[in-house]
C-alpha cells in the first residue's frame, strides 16, 4: 500500500511568497559577494545541468555537512557505479570543496529555494532516484515534490535542536507533515530519534544510524607536507573576534617557540584578519603566498581550501573555533581522528553529543573562557605526555565508532534503486 503524500499547506505557500523579497535580496547579495551567476540562477531553479544517468542527490547545506557526508559519498559512488552522484549545497564555500573532488561521477548544484517551480526544475533536470538530506534541513516543498514524483527521500545523520521542538505550532505542524513524506530517517543518536518522533516522524521509518561524522575521521590518503618549519598550535574553523582573542596568547606561544596557525571558518576573511593582526604588530604570513614561515613568523593563516589535513597531522595541539563565541562550535572529531590533543571553548551546542562522548573518553579539553584557554595552553605546551594521552584517547574513541558507515549502507540499501 503506497504511503499517503502530504501536500504543503496553503499557509506555508503564502509564507514563502511573503518572504520572497528577503530571499531574493539575500540571494543577490551572496551571488555578488561570492556565489556568482550560477548560484543566483540555480537558487531559483534555472540553469541546472541535465543528468542523463539515474542519480543520487545528496544535500549538504554547508561545509560541515559535506565533510560528514564525504565517506558516504565515496562509498555510494563505488556501490552504485551506474548512478551519477549530485551534491547540492546552499553555500559557495561548500561548492568549492565539492569541485575539489575532481570526480567525473560526482557533480555539484546549488539547492533551489523552497519554491514549487524551482524544486520541480531541480528534480526534473537532476532526475534523482533518491534524495538524501543531511542533518537538520527540513524543506516542505522539496519533501512533497519528491514524494509526489515517487522519488525516495531520507534524512541522514539527522539531528534536531531543542529550539526546533519549541517552535510555534504552525512551524511544527508543517514540519510534521513534511517528515511524514520521508521514506527513512537515520538519526545520529537515540536522543535525536526520539526528538524526530516528538516532532511527528513515523515510528516505522525512524531509526538510529549513528553519527556519520565518525566515519569522516578515517585517514586513508597520503598527506601533503605543510610549509611550516616550526612547531605550531593550530586553530581551525575560527570566526571574527575569536582570532583576536587567540592572539592574546601569542607572547606565551613565542616563549614556548611555537607559532599560531589559523584556518578561519571562512577563508575569504583572511586578508582582513591579516591586517588586523599586523596592526597589533604581529608578523603574519598567508599560506596562499607560499612564503612559508621564518623564525620571525608569529601567525600563519591558511587561506586556501582543502589543505587542512596536512596541518592537522603536524600540529602540536588543536583549538576548534566557533566555541569561544556564541556560534555553537564546529567539528571536533576531525582533530580527534588525527590523534591530536584538542581544546574547545564553552559554546559547543552544535556538537553537544560529540563533546559529551569525547569528554567521557578523556579525549577533549573544554575551557570556560579565553583566560582559561591561556592556562591550558601553558599546561599542555609544557607537558608532551599529557598532550599525547589526550590525542591517543580521542583517536581510539573515534576509531571504535568508524563502523558507522556500514550501518548507514545497511539502512540505505532498501531505499536505493539497485544497479
Amino acid at each position: 500500500m503506497p504511503k499517503p503524500i502530504h501536500r504543503t499547506t496553503l499557509r506555508y505557500r503564502a509564507l514563502v511568497i511573503l518572504l520572497s523579497p528577503i530571499a531574493f535580496g539575500y540571494t543577490v547579495y551572496r551571488a555578488v559577494k561570492d556565489g556568482g551567476r550560477r548560484y543566483f540562477l540555480q537558487r531559483f531553479g534555472i540553469d541546472y545541468p541535465r543528468i542523463t544517468l539515474p542519480s543520487l542527490l545528496i544535500h549538504c547545506a554547508s561545509v560541515g555537512e559535506f565533510h560528514a557526508a564525504k565517506p558516504l559519498i565515496f562509498k555510494l559512488r563505488d556501490l552504485y557505479p551506474d548512478h551519477h552522484l549530485v551534491i547540492s549545497t546552499n553555500t559557495p564555500t561548500a561548492a568549492v570543496l565539492v569541485s575539489k573532488l575532481e570526480d567525473k561521477k560526482i557533480s555539484h548544484v546549488y539547492m533551489s529555494l523552497d519554491y514549487s517551480f524551482a524544486v520541480s526544475q531541480l528534480l526534473a533536470h537532476v532526475r534523482p532516484v533518491c534524495v538524501l538530506v543531511l542533518e537538520t534541513e527540513i524543506w516542505p516543498t522539496l519533501f512533497f515534490q519528491a514524494a509526489k514524483n515517487d522519488i525516495t527521500i531520507a534524512i541522514i545523520n539527522g539531528r534536531l535542536s531543542d529550539k526546533t521542538l519549541r517552535a510555534n505550532r504552525f512551524l511544527k505542524n508543517e514540519q510534521q507533515f513534511s517528515l511524514q513524506n520521508l521514506d527513512l530517517i537515520l538519526a545520529r543518536s537515540e536522543e535525536d530519534r526520539l526528538k524526530f518522533l516528538r516532532l511527528g516522524a513515523e515510528h516505522q521509518t525512524t531509526h538510529v544510524g549513528g553519527n556519520l561524522k565518525y566515519a569522516s575521521t578515517r585517514i586513508d590518503k597520503p598527506l601533503q607536507q605543510t610549509a611550516t618549519k616550526y612547531p605550531f598550535v593550530l586553530a581551525i574553523s575560527t570566526h571574527e573576534d575569536e582570532e583576536l582573542q587567540l592572539a592574546q596568547h601569542l607572547p606565551l606561544l613565542r616563549e614556548k617557540k611555537h607559532l599560531l596557525v589559523i584556518a578561519p571558518r571562512y577563508p575569504e576573511r583572511s586578508q582582513a584578519l591579516c591586517r588586523q593582526l599586523q596592526q597589533q604588530n604581529w608578523t603574519v604570513s598567508l599560506h596562499s603566498q607560499a612564503n612559508g614561515t621564518t623564525s620571525q613568523t608569529d601567525v600563519y593563516i591558511v587561506d586556501t581550501f582543502g589543505e587542512l589535513d596536512g596541518f592537522l597531522s603536524e600540529a602540536a595541539l588543536v583549538f576548534v573555533g566557533g566555541s569561544l563565541i556564541s556560534r555553537g562550535g564546529h567539528n571536533l572529531l576531525e582533530p580527534a581522528g588525527f590523534g591530536k590533543c584538542t581544546v574547545i571553548g564553552p559554546h559547543t551546542e552544535n556538537f553537544a553529543l560529540e563533546t559529551k562522548e569525547l569528554q567521557e573518553a578523556d579525549g577533549v579539553i573544554q575551557v570556560d573562557d579565553n583566560q582559561d584557554l591561556g592556562l591550558e595552553l601553558a599546561r599542555l605546551l609544557n607537558n608532551t605526555d599529557v598532550r599525547d594521552q589526550y590525542g591517543k584517547n580521542a583517536q581510539q574513541f573515534v576509531r571504535q565508532k568508524a563502523s558507522v558507515l556500514d550501518s548507514y549502507i545497511e539502512h540505505l540499501r532498501p531505499i536505493l534503486q539497485p544497479t
